[in-house]
């Protein structure tokens, strides 16, 4: 089943598990209970509002931890009445603030299950695009998942652009995931993490196209950072705790034209294989290393500029990650209770009145909230001289393939390093490879 990538069509249940034994600081409310009386949540998950007399909600208090069975698990921050409704502050909560005694597992193989009932960006007959703007950017993403003989293997693309000013800006990308998957392990005892394992294979490859112009003055490209729409995502519960599993991307661009009319062009392609991830105990962290890449192809750059330019492009793609948190708990919201997301109005009323107690989540650009992740980020740099700077036409190319994964520690209620590189490969590229060209290289 094909669904679309801004709900969830079902939510799968395939987890390994064993009972839990929650904390004295967990509320647990029943599916049926919460789905009834959640009338609306905030824009940003932070402020839930519900209709109930449930003594469970209706007395909730600051340190709590609420666990909305089938939708996640909430911190409380603070409560406010108004007549029938109760509106509760909160953040996103550990595994270990509300889970005493526990094991939670999935296992690493798709056809085990791992994934059931895929979602992607298909919206279905005719639609095959999901299109958006966010901070001048305008992005197209795409992606389907695999056929018959390979069910578990996803193609996605996409093309993010900038018409700002006078600086026309574009990145395109394509990829094939194979074997797309991951194995997790959640083990609690005394409300402490006793071991946490993540692993998932990053097969596959990725082609990049970009192009920045300037057809005036140009002011540059204003925010250079744009997060991507999932290629993919599904959520799997265990214990009636729902965890969300996503394929993304993120992509940093920043050009550097000082003239009025030019225009600069390149690519790159790589492959990549293996798996990564990592284990962590009480007594330290270690990764998994097991990915490597290489680039099939760095194009020649193209420039038509007559002064010194350069490019930056960190594309940040595939990310797979796992995660309980936010993110998780509006898919779930959204996949239960899809109406108190609609209804996010009164939430978002409320979350003024609160503002006092609330202390919001920060998530991190290339980190994963409230869960683990295994990721490529792919790292360009152009830089030309012009021929009319003092020694022209000279170009540098620096390439790196980075294989890193990590885990949010504070959320999974563990210390110790939360980020691992598990491979680099770097390349520099001068042209012509002269002396004067190579003047201030390391």
């Amino acid at each position: 089943m094909i669904s679309q990538i801004l709900g969830i069509g079902g939510i799968a249940a395939s987890a390994q598990s064993t009972p839990i034994k929650w904390t004295k600081d967990a509320v647990i409310v029943d599916g049926n209970t919460a789905q009834n009386a959640l009338k609306s949540v905030s824009s940003d998950g932070h402020v839930l509002v519900f209709n109930t007399s449930d003594q469970r909600i209706v007395n909730l208090a600051a340190g709590q931890v609420l666990v909305l069975q089938d939708m996640g698990a909430r911190r409380v921050l603070g409560t406010l009445k108004q007549g029938p409704l109760t509106a509760v502050a909160t953040n996103a909560a550990a595994l270990t603030d509300f889970i005493e005694d526990g094991a939670i597992q999935f296992p690493n193989n798709s056809r085990d299950p791992v994934i059931l009932d895929q979602q992607d960006t298909n919206f279905g007959p005719g639609v095959d695009k999901l299109t958006g703007d966010v901070d001048e950017w305008h992005y197209t993403v795409q992606s389907d998942a695999g056929s018959d003989a390979n069910p578990n293997d996803l193609d996605f693309l996409f093309v993010a652009e900038k018409h700002l000013g006078g600086l026309d800006a574009e990145v395109n990308g394509k990829g094939h995931l194979k074997n797309n998957g991951f194995s997790f392990l959640a083990e609690i005892r005394g409300a402490k993490l006793q071991k946490l394992l993540f692993t998932a294979p990053v097969e596959g490859t990725l082609k990049v196209d970009w192009v920045v112009a300037t057809k005036g003055s140009s002011t540059g490209i204003g925010e250079k950072r744009l997060r991507m729409p999932t290629f993919f995502k599904e959520i799997f519960v265990a214990n009636h705790l729902p965890f969300l599993y996503e394929i993304g991307a993120n992509l940093i661009f920043t050009p550097g034209l000082g003239e009025k009319k030019a225009a600069v062009s390149g690519g790159f392609e790589i492959s990549y294989d293996g798996k990564g991830g990592f284990t962590s105990t009480p007594n330290g962290a270690a990764p998994v290393e097991q990915m490597k890449a290489s680039p099939k192809s760095v194009d020649k750059v193209t420039s038509s500029a007559l002064a010194a330019h350069g490019v930056v492009v960190a594309v940040n793609a595939p990310k797979i990650a796992f995660s309980f948190g936010t993110a998780s708990f509006m898919e779930a919201v959204h996949s239960q209770v899809p109406d108190a997301i609609k209804s996010h109005g009164s939430a978002d009323a409320f979350e003024a009145r609160l503002s006092s107690v609330l202390s919001k989540d920060k998530p991190d650009f290339f980190r994963t909230e409230g869960g683990a992740y295994v990721q490529w980020v792919n790292e360009y740099d152009y830089t030309g001289s012009g021929p009319m700077s003092v020694v022209p036409n000279c170009s540098t190319t620096h390439f790196n393939l980075i294989a890193s994964g990590g885990f949010d520690s504070a959320l999974l209620g563990i210390t110790g390093k939360g980020t691992f590189e598990f491979y680099k490969k770097s390349e520099t590229n001068t042209e012509p490879d002269v002396p004067a060209c190579r003047i201030g290289q390391k």
